[in-house]
């Protein structure tokens, strides 16, 4: 059963982590280089990734279920598109 908290909790990870990607996109410089910053917004997004596993894994062990799932979904949209911009530039 899902629970509100737990709604809420997933869209808030959801939009933190576009946001983050964002601010690291916007830092990183243009389009133009997207050829070599991307890699290693790839790499912060996979570090990202790993420590939100990690972090959601020890809020669900704790019950803390809108924390869980802010950190299960913080990392998705900065690997899905730094994927798409890396595909975009690669492929």
């Amino acid at each position: 059963m899902i629970r509100g908290d737990t709604v809420v909790g997933a869209i808030g990870g959801l939009a933190t982590g576009y946001v983050l990607w964002l601010v690291t996109i916007s830092i990183a410089g243009d389009n133009a280089t997207a050829g070599r910053w991307g890699p290693l917004v790839l790499v912060l997004s996979a570090a990202l990734a790993i420590c939100g596993a990690v972090w959601g894994w020890r809020m669900r062990r704790r019950g803390k279920h809108l924390w869980a799932a802010f950190a299960f979904d913080l990392p998705i949209l900065p690997v899905v598109l730094t994927l798409a911009v890396l595909a975009d530039v690669y492929l």
